[in-house]
């Protein structure tokens, strides 16, 4: 994810199946005593140094740190392809630029209700670690997004309400307790620093950068054993801690496999990871490396990129041939929607400003609730942007809601069958069948067409109408 320096931010329904059992991967974690290496395919040559691991002193660290149980709770009963996703917050929610009591957590576990009453199935908690996304320590959860007893609180308050958790995990790099690696909580040797980082010192692992770096953080390398196992024994606590799946973000740095490997050994409700790319055959290509069997049941959803950039384009435009591929959606949820996270804006695609979340013109409002018109009739799972929902006033969020319901109302799935009718200069027209009603969906400022005789207009906005049957 893209991230700026003042916040240390520079920038599936992922159910694992038998195949994929997580007690098997377990028994691999626990094969010997201490950090033993992990079965092929997945570890590679680990020198002697990179075994070696400090004695932790920080009384934060778990119990299973050095050793015990590490069975992870058991998967929650959840339906992925009905979900609809809140994020939960944005850039200018932290300690730095915010300051409620009880910290970001607090205003999470006194909206928890609410949220859950507006129809939202998961919401995407931001980093927890101290460091955020340049995390440091792990295991300490005294962050800028406030203190770990809060979140603990927000966790539970969401639960009551109905609404999953997703933590958001920043396996791709590392930043060191006081300096650029020295790494605490847990305690790791600069071996598992990638050969090709940015960082001088040394030593560093023998193995290049399998993906993406990060310049702000040290890239971390995967094929080690410590970072596999320490990465699984973070999840488990995790999922103890209360969270039931996983937003992995970064994961253009290291191979999709790993996810796979890690949501395999801690049961996750639902995992999508921040694939940030609009190559839809890319977000193809990662989300089917999460899972090497053959029916891929167990892979990791993806965020939609191409299908938010399309739309973005589509309503900036008036343009929305752009959103038709063959009769099929033309975003990566035209090929595999049932992996698919759909989404109109994030914390990344949003505007770098703090004033703007308040001061955002009608106009790309107005764009905007068109792409909520949009993500929330089609398949693929929805996600909502925070501010939009509500910092923009009560006219945006009742839009919102309204988009919302109309979706649960007619049993509109991750995978409803699409018939696209119209995209062309200034008109789209669908028609999306859920499992109670067909929905008709048409965007721009065209009024040349509607679905016929038969349909009841349901909604209506700026330059889009809805009708179900």
């Amino acid at each position: 994810m893209n991230k700026i320096p003042i916040l240390c931010m520079l920038c599936c329904m992922a159910v694992p199946a038998g195949a994929q059992d997580s007690r098997r991967a377990l028994s691999q974690l626990n094969s010997a005593s201490g950090h033993a290496a992990v079965a092929e395919p997945y570890a590679a040559s680990v020198s002697s140094s990179s075994r070696f691991i400090r004695q932790p002193d920080d009384s934060t660290l778990p119990d299973h740190y050095n050793g015990g149980n590490l069975e992870p709770p058991a998967k929650p009963q959840f339906d992925a392809g009905s979900a609809i996703m809140l994020q939960g917050f944005h850039w200018y929610a932290d300690s730095y630029w915010y300051h409620p009591a009880g910290g970001w957590w607090g205003e999470l576990a006194g909206r928890a209700e609410e949220i859950g009453r507006m129809g939202f199935d998961l919401i995407w908690f931001p980093p927890a670690a101290v460091g955020s996304y340049y995390p440091s320590e792990w295991y300490n959860l005294n962050g800028q997004w406030g203190e770990r007893e809060r979140l603990e609180q927000a966790i539970q308050a969401m639960h009551s309400s109905g609404v999953k958790v997703l933590g958001d995990i920043v396996f791709n790099h590392r930043n060191g307790k006081t300096g650029w690696a020295d790494f605490r909580n847990p305690d790791w040797p600069t071996t598992v620093i990638v050969k090709d980082d940015e960082w001088q010192g040394g030593p560093k692992s023998e193995n290049y950068d399998q993906g993406q770096g990060d310049g702000g953080c040290r890239d971390i390398d995967h094929t080690k054993a410590i970072v596999q196992q320490d990465a699984v024994k973070y999840l488990v606590w995790l999922r103890r801690l209360g969270y039931d799946g996983w937003r992995y973000d970064m994961v253009k740095g290291f191979p999709g496999h790993y996810v796979g490997q890690y949501n395999a050994a801690s049961n996750p409700a639902f995992s999508v990871g921040e694939f940030y790319d609009t190559n839809r055959q890319a977000l193809a290509n990662w989300a089917d490396s999460t899972d090497s069997s053959a029916g891929k049941a167990a892979a990791s959803s993806v965020f939609d990129f191409t299908t938010r950039y399309n739309i973005v384009n589509a309503a900036e435009s008036g343009q929305f041939d752009v959103l038709n591929d063959g009769g099929r959606p033309s975003g990566f949820v035209g090929w595999w929607p049932a992996k698919a996270v759909t989404f109109v804006e994030n914390h990344d695609t949003s505007p770098r400003d703090p004033n703007f979340i308040a001061n955002a013109p009608e106009s790309y409002k107005t764009q905007r609730m068109m792409g909520y018109a949009y993500i929330l009739t089609h398949p693929g799972v929805p996600c909502v942007f925070w501010p939009h929902l509500f910092d923009w006033g009560e006219s945006c969020k009742n839009k919102i809601l309204k988009l919302v319901g109309i979706r649960k109302e007619a049993g509109i799935t991750a995978t409803s069958p699409v018939e696209i009718i119209k995209a062309e200069k200034n008109l789209y027209a669908a028609v999306i069948t859920g499992r109670k009603r067909k929905i008709a969906l048409k965007l721009g400022s065209s009024w040349d067409w509607s679905p016929g005789p038969g349909w009841t207009a349901v909604e209506s906005g700026e330059n889009y109408a809805i009708w179900a049957r």
